[in-house]
């Protein structure tokens, strides 16, 4: 699409320039329409060009629609029909009379966002998906604002050359083509109207690599060192031993650990899915070890098992920090972006995999939906008798778990 499609500059400054349509010259009077958008800098004049050109194709409509006798004047200045706030310049272009909605994209965001049943982590990244086009547009609109072309401008200059993943990338497209079904559903925007569909963003251009399991060496190199923040080093150990992941961990509480035998029972009450709610069998000494110091047997149900982590980020995860001092960990031990601390769960995978343990008996311990009829519907699930064998099971090389109890110490 070229840079200055709309755009003529005269002098110093930039205008947009639409030309009218044949049949409506004669009541626009003129074959063209010409507004000046306030700025000297061409990627600013872009920037708030597409505000204008929503707002003079909304003319055109209104136009078409409604046929007078008459030729109709000139549109009038933008001071006249201004529908928002003055502060920002792309408001102050040309609309249709009577063009003012009765909702404008801020309060309707709002409202999707906090769509019941949405857990805090949709909330957040609906509200900063909406405030990024918000800050395209410069500021508060009606829906109709956003035509396929404005759409298509923001997914080639904004989404595509974004520093996001690719993912990430795709997730926000996702969620604005899910706004505008919501619009549509509600007669904000006519139904079956979404200028977000059809899109598709290159996949291939992935800055960070694929991630994959721990090698036995970098475990070694991994469970090295003196990292200092709290729990950290226990954390890391029961993910090898456990498979689970580290917001599973680090949420545990003293009601959700139960002995029998020198077995440690850990039910997994937070997880991200409804398969991944279980009770893990720890057997292991090294994790056993762990979850005996630090159970409390008079201690509150409620009580965290690891009190001393605190919540952080925008839903307050007692993982959030936790992940990022593992980061600082790993990067230091001169480990690469390939691995995480969710590589410690598919290391456990692919471990008990390697010692030739069901598939089904692992997919019950980590939480991992099965695919069939009869396992998610008639089937009760694993008992513990199965999950302490799957926990039996799990073992490393000597190296490695020399490694680890160096490590806790």
């Amino acid at each position: 699409m070229r840079k200055t499609l709309y755009l003529q500059r005269l002098g110093q400054s930039w205008y947009l320039r639409m030309k009218v349509p044949p049949a409506l010259q004669g009541r626009v009077g003129n074959t063209h329409i010409r507004r000046a958008l306030g700025t000297r800098d061409l990627d600013e004049a872009v920037r708030r060009k597409w505000g204008a050109v929503a707002q003079v194709r909304a003319y055109f409509d209104s136009l078409r629609e409604n046929s007078p006798t008459t030729p109709s004047a000139l549109l009038p200045p933008a001071s006249a029909i201004n529908c928002t706030a003055p502060s920002s310049p792309r408001l102050q272009l040309i609309a249709p009379a009577g063009a003012c909605p009765s909702a404008g994209l801020n309060e309707l965001a709002e409202k999707w966002a906090e769509i019941a049943g949405t857990t805090k982590t949709v909330r957040y990244q609906r509200r900063q998906v909406y405030a990024e086009l918000r800050a395209y547009l410069g500021g508060d609109h009606p829906p109709g604002v956003v035509t396929n072309a404005i759409a298509a401008a923001y997914v080639d200059e904004r989404l595509a050359k974004s520093p996001d993943s690719a993912s990430t990338r795709r997730r926000k497209l996702s969620a604005l083509a899910a706004f505008w079904e919501w619009l549509g559903l509600r007669g904000y925007v006519p139904k079956g109207v979404n200028p977000w569909k059809g899109f598709r963003l290159n996949p291939s251009d992935r800055k960070t690599p694929l991630k994959r399991p721990y090698t036995m060496p970098e475990l070694v190199r991994l469970f090295s060192g003196s990292p200092t923040y709290p729990a950290l080093r226990e954390v890391m150990a029961l993910g090898l031993y456990t498979g689970a992941r580290i917001d599973e961990l680090c949420s545990l509480t003293q009601g959700d650990l139960r002995w029998e035998r020198g077995v440690a029972y850990v039910r997994i009450a937070k997880a991200k899915t409804n398969a991944g709610v279980r009770t893990l069998a720890v057997v292991h000494p090294i994790p056993v070890g762990i979850l005996r110091a630090r159970w409390k047997r008079r201690a509150s149900p409620a009580a965290q098992l690891f009190p001393e982590l605190k919540g952080g980020g925008y839903d307050k995860r007692l993982s959030w920090h936790v992940g990022q001092a593992f980061r600082y960990h790993r990067n230091k031990q001169g480990l690469t972006g390939a691995t995480d601390f969710h590589s410690l769960r598919r290391t456990f995978i692919t471990r008990l995999e390697n010692l030739s343990i069901d598939q089904v008996h692992i997919a019950r311990y980590v939480g991992h939906s099965l695919p069939t009829l009869a396992f998610r519907v008639y089937s009760g699930g694993a008992t513990e008798v199965t999950q302490r064998a799957t926990g039996k099971a799990i073992t490393y090389p000597r190296d490695v778990e020399n490694a680890v109890r160096r490590f806790l110490k």
